[in-house]
């Protein structure tokens, strides 16, 4: 599998024995399915699979147009519902996320700051 935003290579990584993701070799994005998703967010310390630097993630997030590593579809860029500030990328048709560096661990963790910011930066417009 390659990544959609670097065209690393992104093989796989376990946690556990329920989580599954591929992780990106060089920018250390991640994609993972919706179920496993929310085991790693209920999973202690799993946020140790989202070890990139979040400068690179916040700068590899402005891409609008990917490909989803999985399928080829064309993914959709997203808002968590509860963390608006948060935006991944999510295809259609697997249903597979792509988050970036940093943003696992953001979405893990609502925390007070979470709420203000995004009361202060608001929702993005969906821009493809």
């Amino acid at each position: 599998m390659q990544c959609p935003k670097c065209d690393g290579d992104m093989p796989v990584k376990t946690y556990g024995r329920l989580i599954t993701i591929n992780r990106c070799v060089a920018c250390q994005g991640i994609f993972v399915k919706p179920d496993v998703l929310m085991e790693m967010k209920g999973e202690w310390m799993s946020e140790v699979l989202d070890m990139g630097d979040r400068k690179v993630g916040k700068e590899l997030d402005k891409m609008r147009d990917i490909d989803c590593p999985e399928c080829g579809t064309a993914m959709d860029k997203v808002s968590d519902t509860k963390q608006t500030h948060i935006w991944y990328e999510s295809c259609p048709s697997c249903e597979g996320i792509f988050l970036d560096a940093g943003e696992f661990t953001d979405l893990k963790y609502d925390t007070f700051l979470d709420r203000i910011r995004d009361l202060i930066k608001g929702r993005q417009s969906k821009k493809k």
